[in-house]
């Protein structure tokens, strides 16, 4: 939740497992996916550079279901694989661009938004970016107050491992030294804090 200590949040009870995987395309892949959720007791699986072309939900197997969204099939796409468990509770799915998809899922202890992101690589146009930004930006900030918030995704940037003065947005588990790319997802996380919520 947004604006509050960590301490004070809200937290799920039930232990949900998520992770994210750049798939570098998901053509022929899907069913590794689905395997690979259950091997690793993943309920949902963020996905990157999906490469599929338009946006649909699919039932790729082991009862998984991929909600996801791409562009023109060649670059980008993202999606959200959800495990058999979690599906019947999604209550909406934005799919926003290439790049962006948001699912909601409504848990007994409330609902949680999970935003599945690929962030414009390092040689991409600075619009590109700054484009990229300000939509997740409106994106996260649209999100209902009370939703729990996750945005996991390919964010091809590095926050470093310094989190001093970012306790409440940084885990100090970043690789390498912070970039400039670095230095919008810190802005980006902080914002709602400076903001006042």
């Amino acid at each position: 939740m947004r604006g509050v200590p960590r301490n004070e949040r809200l937290r799920l009870k039930k232990l949900v497992r998520i992770g994210t995987l750049n798939v570098g395309t998901l053509t022929g892949k899907s069913r590794e996916v689905a395997d690979l959720m259950k091997g690793k007791n993943i309920q949902i699986l963020c996905l990157q550079e999906t490469r599929w072309r338009g946006e649909k939900a699919k039932e790729i197997g082991e009862g998984v279901k991929l909600f996801y969204k791409g562009d023109d099939g060649k670059r980008n796409g993202v999606g959200i694989a959800v495990s058999e468990a979690l599906k019947d509770p999604v209550s909406a799915v934005r799919r926003i661009n290439g790049r962006i998809i948001t699912v909601r899922v409504d848990m007994k202890d409330g609902c949680w938004t999970i935003i599945s992101v690929y962030t414009p690589q390092t040689g991409c146009p600075e619009e590109e970016k700054d484009e990229f930004y300000t939509t997740l930006d409106d994106v996260i900030r649209s999100v209902p107050e009370g939703d729990f918030l996750t945005v996991a995704g390919d964010l091809n940037d590095h926050v470093g491992n310094d989190r001093r003065g970012l306790e409440r947005v940084h885990g100090g588990r970043g690789i390498g030294c912070k970039n400039e790319g670095g230095d919008r997802i810190i802005d980006l996380a902080v914002a709602p804090y400076s903001s006042g919520g």
